[in-house]
């Protein structure tokens, strides 16, 4: 509720200023029918006066114009700050979201995320908006259309009105009965949001294997699903309209038959008369808005229950908030006995200790499922080690703010990933360098990552956009932008996991010969099946299993590693099959 008082807070004055236009809105809907009663009277008089009769109809247009004024004034109002909530909700949302750790996506589905930003927020909108206009109505309309009611005629009130206490009951039941049928539903759709959007993602995997009826049939099981659950929320949903219209129905029958014979016995007026069925049409709204405000709340307290859920997650990477980040970072980083787990179970890391003094270049290799990835994506936080800790310059990793961190690495992921945008926005992410050095940087790590003669090609040169995660361009072009997006800016520290595994060997030669000469001040750890990429480093680790079973430089290696050794000798014989090499 937190979220909601902030917004109410906020809103205060646009909301009290609504409030005000709907009291006067409600009293102005109790005094029609009080003129409506005076006109009905003067009919039924054999002498009545045409000027009173025309004063009283213009007061019914002039109350009739300045309701629909006010109305639009009050929906404006309330509805507005509603909106404002729904922004101020989806906008703390999708910040929060972008707070929390990578451990927090790997067991999240995008799907869940996206039904929480869409519909969840939705539904908190409407019971906020529209459950403020039913609570007022409910309360000052309802009450004083009863009130009068029972003071124009306290026993045909009270004989018409039978029937509402059994409709409210009724209605909490089925509220009830909605609230566990939403969070369902809810559910349901948060499924069928991950298979579709699973289903854009894969739609080259699924044409090129065929497997359009599978997914097609997945696809329609989800959906199934989710009508199936969204058909028993309507079915609570449709038994309130027929209950409300069988109340009225019955009300209306009662002062049909006991009000038609007040009038003949003239203990009742036929003006009252009238009124007491106008104000019976009144309070029609406010029963239903009890209906629909609980529909409304049930709703909206299940969908903010759900996104308080994710609010309320917090980040395992944390930091001491008083800690003063150093203003120079040198890049010297140290490994003590570091382990790591992703299920906290079977350690994916065990026993890591290694030294990278600033300024060196570092090579790590091994077979797949080692754990190099993983060690790479320590050094930038995106996890904490289970046990044993990392250092930089001498202070331990978790002193320091993810955010300051990650400003002093450049990290190339394993895999490529471009973003819709020009290749220019890909390689700057939003950066603008002034000045001949800066596009002098710029042109020097397109030579480097061989781009110059694919952006020579492309129609509008850097401006030339790449298509939904670079759809148009092939796995090495697409390797390439990301490198220039990592190279771009100078920074201490410098990670690459697997950066010329798309690219064939004579480019990929190229590409680690420039990155060599480049920022050679910079501490590079570089991942790497490719051993050659890896000739040049002064260091190089060999993992297994999760630990580092030997280290030593290329030629060290060659002589002592059996593994490394024969890793070398396979790829040197597949250049010279592929007439790279002699």
């Amino acid at each position: 509720m937190k979220v909601i008082l902030y917004y109410f807070k906020k809103n205060l004055r646009k909301i009290a200023a609504g409030v005000f236009c709907m009291i006067v809105v409600d009293l102005l809907q109790l005094v029609v029918p009080q003129i409506v009663s005076r006109a009905v009277d003067i009919l039924a008089d054999a002498h009545f006066d045409r000027h009173v009769l025309f004063v009283q109809c213009a007061v019914i247009v002039g109350a009739g114009l300045l309701m629909a004024l006010l109305r639009s004034g009050w929906r404006m109002l309330l509805m507005g700050s509603a909106r404002d909530l729904e922004r101020g909700i989806r906008d703390d949302l999708y910040a929060h979201m972008l707070s929390l750790d990578t451990a927090y996506y790997d067991k999240t589905r995008a799907g869940d995320i996206m039904a929480h930003a869409t519909s969840d927020i939705l539904h908190v909108r409407m019971a906020f908006g529209f459950g403020i206009i039913a609570l007022v109505d409910t309360l000052l309309l309802g009450s004083a259309c009863i009130g009068i009611m029972v003071w124009t005629s306290p026993k045909l009130a009270a004989l018409c009105l039978i029937p509402l206490p059994f409709l409210v009951l009724v209605t909490k039941n089925l509220g009830n009965r909605m609230h566990q049928y939403h969070n369902t539903a809810q559910e349901a759709f948060s499924a069928l949001t991950e298979q579709v959007r699973e289903s854009f993602f894969g739609i080259r995997v699924i044409k090129v294997f065929n497997f359009e009826p599978q997914v097609r049939q997945k696809t329609e099981n989800s959906a199934r699903g989710y009508f199936r659950k969204n058909l028993k929320r309507a079915y609570i949903n449709a038994l309130l309209r027929p209950l409300l219209g069988l109340f009225f129905n019955t009300s209306t029958l009662i002062i049909i038959l006991y009000g038609g014979g007040l009038v003949m016995e003239n203990r009742l007026s036929p003006g009252e008369f009238v009124a007491f069925i106008q104000y019976l049409g009144i309070l029609a709204w406010p029963v239903i808005a009890i209906g629909w405000m609980t529909n409304l709340l049930q709703r909206g307290m299940a969908s903010l229950k759900r996104i308080n859920v994710l609010l309320n997650t917090r980040s395992e990477i944390t930091f001491p908030e008083d800690t003063v980040m150093p203003e120079i970072v040198s890049g010297h980083i140290r490994f003590e006995k570091v382990s790591f787990s992703y299920d906290k179970k079977v350690n994916v890391l065990s026993d890591i200790s290694m030294e990278i003094p600033a300024g060196v270049r570092i090579g790590i290799t091994g077979p797949p499922g080692c754990g190099k990835t993983t060690l790479l994506s320590l050094i930038p936080r995106l996890y904490d080690p289970m046990t044993g800790r990392i250092c930089l310059d001498g202070k331990d990793l978790k002193t320091f703010d993810p955010e300051f961190l990650r400003r002093h690495i450049s990290f190339m992921a394993q895999e490529p990933f471009l973003f819709s945008g020009t290749l220019e926005d890909n390689i700057l992410m939003g950066e603008r360098f002034s000045g001949g050095n800066a596009r002098e940087l710029l042109d020097q790590v397109i030579h480097i990552c061989a781009l110059g003669d694919t952006i020579a090609q492309m129609p509008k040169g850097l401006g030339t956009l790449v298509g939904e995660r670079g759809v148009t361009l092939s796995g090495g072009q697409k390797q390439r932008v990301t490198l220039a997006r990592t190279l771009v800016q100078p920074k201490p520290v410098i990670l690459l996991d697997d950066p010329v595994s798309h690219l064939d060997t004579r480019t990929a030669e190229g590409v680690i010969r420039g990155i060599s000469r480049m920022n050679r001040d910079a501490v590079m750890v570089m991942v790497s099946h490719r051993l050659s990429a890896l000739a040049d480093c002064d260091r190089i680790y060999v993992m297994d299993n999760g630990t580092i079973t030997d280290q030593g430089t290329h030629e060290q290696l060659k002589a002592s590693n059996a593994f490394y050794r024969t890793s070398f000798k396979v790829q040197q014989s597949e250049r010279q099959l592929l007439g790279d090499g002699s």
